[in-house]
């Protein structure tokens, strides 16, 4: 994902907070909006996952 996409990702984690059921949730995706931002806010910056 690229900034644009993840700066529209960042805005979604305030609603995806009030759907967390247990800390580790919040807590996963506390790291995940860390590296979200960081993505936003670096131009030409990539944000790769990967999978299980």
């Amino acid at each position: 994902m690229n900034e644009q996409e993840a700066a529209a990702a960042f805005n979604e984690v305030s609603d995806l907070q009030q759907r967390c059921s247990d800390d580790r949730q919040l807590a996963a995706l506390d790291d995940l909006a860390i590296l979200l931002e960081q993505c936003a806010s670096t131009p030409g910056s990539y944000l790769w996952f990967q999978g299980d």
